[in-house]
Protein backbone atom coordinates (compact mmCIF):
# COMPACT_ATOMS: atom_id res chain seq x y z
CA UNK A 1 0.00 0.00 0.00
CA UNK A 2 1.61 3.26 -1.40
CA UNK A 3 0.56 7.19 -0.31
CA UNK A 4 1.79 9.88 -2.02
CA UNK A 5 3.17 12.83 0.30
CA UNK A 6 4.76 16.12 -0.01
CA UNK A 7 7.14 18.58 1.40
CA UNK A 8 7.77 21.70 0.45
CA UNK A 9 11.40 23.11 1.16
CA UNK A 10 12.28 26.62 -0.39
CA UNK A 11 8.97 26.23 -2.85
CA UNK A 12 10.49 23.23 -4.25
CA UNK A 13 7.93 20.28 -3.96
CA UNK A 14 9.52 17.05 -3.49
CA UNK A 15 7.06 13.58 -4.03
CA UNK A 16 7.37 11.48 -1.35
CA UNK A 17 5.78 7.56 -0.69
CA UNK A 18 4.81 5.42 2.22
CA UNK A 19 5.03 2.02 2.69
CA UNK A 20 3.90 -0.47 5.15
CA UNK A 21 5.04 -4.18 5.43
CA UNK A 22 2.14 -6.41 7.90
CA UNK A 23 4.80 -8.65 7.62
CA UNK A 24 7.75 -7.24 9.28
CA UNK A 25 5.63 -4.72 11.00
CA UNK A 26 8.07 -1.90 9.50
CA UNK A 27 7.10 1.35 8.28
CA UNK A 28 9.09 3.52 5.53
CA UNK A 29 8.78 7.24 4.21
CA UNK A 30 11.14 8.39 1.48
CA UNK A 31 11.53 10.81 -1.25
CA UNK A 32 10.93 9.63 -4.46
CA UNK A 33 12.75 12.28 -6.22
CA UNK A 34 16.51 11.69 -6.99
CA UNK A 35 18.60 12.32 -3.92
CA UNK A 36 22.16 10.92 -2.76
CA UNK A 37 21.83 8.95 0.50
CA UNK A 38 24.80 10.49 2.57
CA UNK A 39 23.60 9.42 6.35
CA UNK A 40 21.26 8.54 9.53
CA UNK A 41 20.61 9.55 12.75
CA UNK A 42 18.78 6.54 15.29
CA UNK A 43 16.73 7.85 17.48
CA UNK A 44 15.96 4.15 19.02
CA UNK A 45 16.50 0.99 18.05
CA UNK A 46 14.23 0.68 15.15
CA UNK A 47 13.53 4.84 14.33
CA UNK A 48 15.68 6.00 11.89
CA UNK A 49 16.19 9.01 10.14
CA UNK A 50 18.05 9.34 6.89
CA UNK A 51 19.77 12.52 5.41
CA UNK A 52 21.23 13.14 1.70
CA UNK A 53 24.23 15.34 0.96
CA UNK A 54 22.65 18.52 1.47
CA UNK A 55 21.76 17.68 4.89
CA UNK A 56 18.11 17.35 4.31
CA UNK A 57 15.62 14.22 5.50
CA UNK A 58 14.87 12.09 3.17
CA UNK A 59 13.84 8.78 4.30
CA UNK A 60 12.29 7.70 7.99
CA UNK A 61 12.27 3.65 8.58
CA UNK A 62 10.37 2.68 11.55
CA UNK A 63 10.74 -1.35 12.63
CA UNK A 64 8.58 -3.07 14.63
CA UNK A 65 5.69 0.04 14.62
CA UNK A 66 2.93 -1.64 15.96
CA UNK A 67 5.51 -1.93 19.40
CA UNK A 68 6.12 1.58 19.12
CA UNK A 69 2.72 3.21 19.21
CA UNK A 70 1.28 -0.05 21.11
CA UNK A 71 -1.58 -0.79 18.67
CA UNK A 72 -2.43 -4.00 15.94
CA UNK A 73 -0.10 -4.29 13.13
CA UNK A 74 -3.69 -4.67 11.15
CA UNK A 75 -4.46 -1.19 11.69
CA UNK A 76 -1.16 0.17 9.98
CA UNK A 77 -3.02 -0.79 6.51
CA UNK A 78 -5.62 1.64 7.41
CA UNK A 79 -3.40 4.62 7.70
CA UNK A 80 -5.77 7.86 6.79
CA UNK A 81 -3.40 10.73 6.96
CA UNK A 82 0.41 11.30 8.42
CA UNK A 83 1.82 14.74 9.20
CA UNK A 84 5.78 14.92 10.11
CA UNK A 85 7.68 17.50 11.43
CA UNK A 86 11.54 17.50 11.88
CA UNK A 87 13.03 20.45 13.27
CA UNK A 88 16.98 20.72 13.09
CA UNK A 89 19.22 22.72 15.68
CA UNK A 90 21.87 21.02 18.50
CA UNK A 91 19.25 18.27 18.48
CA UNK A 92 17.22 16.69 15.80
CA UNK A 93 13.38 16.50 16.80
CA UNK A 94 10.60 14.54 14.92
CA UNK A 95 7.16 15.11 15.41
CA UNK A 96 4.87 12.18 14.00
CA UNK A 97 1.38 11.86 13.77
CA UNK A 98 -0.35 8.92 12.58
CA UNK A 99 -3.98 9.46 11.56
CA UNK A 100 -5.10 5.34 11.36
CA UNK A 101 -8.73 4.32 10.96
CA UNK A 102 -10.49 1.83 13.51
CA UNK A 103 -13.59 0.99 12.49
CA UNK A 104 -15.24 4.37 11.73
CA UNK A 105 -13.09 6.03 13.98
CA UNK A 106 -10.41 8.04 13.12
CA UNK A 107 -7.63 7.72 15.89
CA UNK A 108 -4.43 9.92 16.31
CA UNK A 109 -1.10 8.55 17.67
CA UNK A 110 1.65 10.83 18.41
CA UNK A 111 5.08 9.85 18.42
CA UNK A 112 7.76 12.75 19.47
CA UNK A 113 11.87 11.97 19.64
CA UNK A 114 15.06 13.88 19.87
CA UNK A 115 18.65 12.79 18.89
CA UNK A 116 21.72 14.49 19.23
CA UNK A 117 22.64 16.95 16.14
CA UNK A 118 25.91 14.83 15.68
CA UNK A 119 25.72 14.79 11.95
CA UNK A 120 25.92 18.20 11.89
CA UNK A 121 23.48 18.94 9.85
CA UNK A 122 21.98 22.95 8.97
CA UNK A 123 19.40 24.35 11.45
CA UNK A 124 16.02 24.45 9.70
CA UNK A 125 12.48 22.94 10.55
CA UNK A 126 10.83 20.58 7.50
CA UNK A 127 7.00 19.32 7.22
CA UNK A 128 5.93 16.66 6.05
CA UNK A 129 2.24 15.85 5.26
CA UNK A 130 -0.26 14.04 2.89
CA UNK A 131 -1.78 15.79 0.51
Amino acid sequence: MNLEFFFMNQNKELKLDYSYDIDVDAMFINVVNDYVYDKSIEFEFGLILDFDTEGIPVALEMLDISQLFDSDRNFFNKIENIEMKIKINCCISLDLKIYLLMGNKLVKYDLNKMAVNYLNSPKKTYLYSLK
